[in-house]
């Protein structure tokens, strides 16, 4: 199964929009310190794809948040890595406190999907491991979704690579590539649907996850490499480009 069926963490993140060229001066840097994703395909140069359908209100409040940069703002969106219906999909909450990430995730069969999101209610079936934590994650993210009346909005798709600490520490680096995004309005974990826009930046998103303190490592290859933090919000810019295509998304 690709990522931890729950899982309630904080941690930092930075991101960063880079050129293939930096971001091969970035791979080696990391390549020193980390290893490849287990889930990473190796026949496709260490990437797997991520998806990820974001809710949001009928005026875009949590889009308009993240375009004010407010310091305390949330996501709300479900991430699936295939259209299989066998897999997992995961119910996330991404919150953002200054520039604290706080993430609550769990898994849920991918029938149950549109039921949740349109009922904001589960089942003690709905829960993927039937932990204290996944169920509270569950009913956190329908609490937020019926109190924002939160609607399928988008679907975010882009190819990850990534690099994870072998001793299991916090440290994580991805490279997210070739993004694209779909208007819905559908609950439907599918990418098997017509109308996908890619999104025109050449740039790749690098970000660096990690805890307490940055490593110093990253500290080197930022100075080295040249790199500037800035935002990189997926949501955002798939939002920008499905508006300025005449999508309507609200």
């Amino acid at each position: 199964m690709l990522g931890g069926s729950q899982t309630s963490w904080q941690r930092f993140e930075y991101k960063y929009l880079i050129s293939e060229a930096q971001a091969e001066l970035v791979r080696a840097f990391a390549e020193c310190h980390l290893r490849p994703d287990s889930h990473a395909d190796r026949s496709h140069d260490n990437q797997y794809p991520v998806h990820s359908l974001y809710l949001d209100s009928a005026d875009l409040g949590l889009y308009q948040s993240s375009v004010a940069g407010q310091k305390n703002r949330f996501k709300l969106r479900v991430r699936f890595y295939d259209d299989r219906a066998d897999t997992p999909a995961f119910l996330e909450i991404k919150a953002r406190k200054n520039d604290v990430i706080q993430k609550q995730r769990s898994a849920v069969s991918k029938d149950c999907v549109e039921r949740i999101l349109g009922s904001f209610c589960v089942v003690a079936d709905d829960v993927g491991d039937g932990s204290p934590v996944a169920r509270k994650a569950m009913e956190r993210f329908c609490e937020l979704s019926a109190k924002l009346l939160a609607r399928p909005r988008t679907i975010v798709s882009y190819m990850r690579e990534a690099y994870v600490d072998p001793d299991g520490g916090p440290t994580r680096v991805t490279f997210d590539r070739q993004l694209r995004c779909l208007a819905t309005r559908s609950a439907v974990l599918s990418t098997d649907e017509p109308g996908w826009l890619e999104l025109p930046e050449d740039w790749v998103v690098l970000e660096i996850k990690f805890t307490d303190t940055f490593p110093n490592w990253a500290c080197q290859m930022v100075e080295a490499v040249g790199l500037t933090r800035t935002s990189a919000a997926k949501y955002v810019r798939a939002i920008d480009t499905l508006s300025s295509f005449g999508f309507g998304v609200a």
